[in-house]
């Protein structure tokens, strides 16, 4: 019995299949993989409020007035394809990790609600942490936190961004409405940073991926927790930003830092 042998026409539609079944691997195939890339940057002021009403998230731009304003950076998180695998690999604003690596092993929709529930421990945390920087008394309740004045009541309505990496922005904002000041001195703000009760600033993860954001929208200060700070100023060196990278450890060294930079005295 003789071979088997394609004739030309048939080992041209063969090769035509393989080319396409691989790039529809690279393309569309679903990965174990996740990408971390620059997310969007939106002003922390429609979203503190002295009221529940709350508003959609906006994204700045850089080219923007130069009025002062705090800026909360993002990150976006999707489901890596292949090609997205190839190119972290000269993209530095591509971080490709393991799902199961950021999940812990939680379902998409344990996950969401896990973020879900940190972000709102994370605005409870930065409305407590101004009413004790501006000495304002308050209660805790099961409804939440109750100031002894009621017209002090600071809500915030952020319910479409998840994780607690924005409670320093959120604190500083609160403040602004708490003390009927501006603490951003007519800077545009940036930064990022979880925050406790006391106002301790925490690091948080993405930190790199977060200056690229602050640097596309025009940020001229970014606020980094203290143990991000290295990581952050070298990606701020990197992009040749003029945008001014701080170190911060708390809520009032975050005020001192800005009050430096517009050369008040404390």
């Amino acid at each position: 019995m003789g071979k088997f042998r394609l004739s030309g026409n048939a080992r041209q539609a063969a090769g035509i299949f393989l080319i396409a079944v691989m790039l529809w691997i690279v393309v569309y195939a679903p990965t174990p993989l996740v990408v971390y890339e620059p997310g969007l940057t939106f002003e922390t002021a429609p979203f503190v409020q002295q009221s529940s009403s709350g508003a959609a998230i906006q994204q700045t731009n850089a080219g923007m007035d130069k009025s002062g304003v705090f800026l909360v950076t993002t990150v976006k998180l999707t489901d890596a394809k292949y090609w997205q695998a190839i190119q972290a690999i000269w993209n530095k604003d591509f971080q490709i990790l393991s799902k199961n690596s950021v999940t812990n092993g939680l379902s998409e929709k344990d996950y969401l609600a896990r973020m879900s529930k940190d972000m709102l421990n994370s605005q409870n945390s930065a409305v407590e942490a101004a009413y004790r920087y501006a000495n304002i008394p308050y209660k805790v309740s099961p409804e939440g936190l109750q100031p002894d004045d009621e017209s002090r009541k600071i809500t915030i309505s952020a319910s479409d961004v998840g994780g607690p990496s924005a409670g320093l922005m959120f604190a500083l904002q609160s403040l602004n409405l708490l003390l009927d000041e501006d603490f951003t001195r007519g800077f545009r703000i940036a930064g990022t940073g979880t925050i406790d009760k006391d106002g301790n600033v925490g690091s948080i993860g993405g930190i790199a991926l977060k200056v690229v954001t602050a640097d596309r929208a025009g940020a001229e200060l970014f606020l980094a927790p203290k143990d991000n700070y290295k990581e952050a100023a070298a990606k701020a060196k990197e992009l040749r930003s003029e945008m001014k990278v701080i170190p911060v450890t708390s809520l009032g060294s975050a005020i001192a830092a800005i009050q430096d930079e517009a050369g008040l005295t404390r």
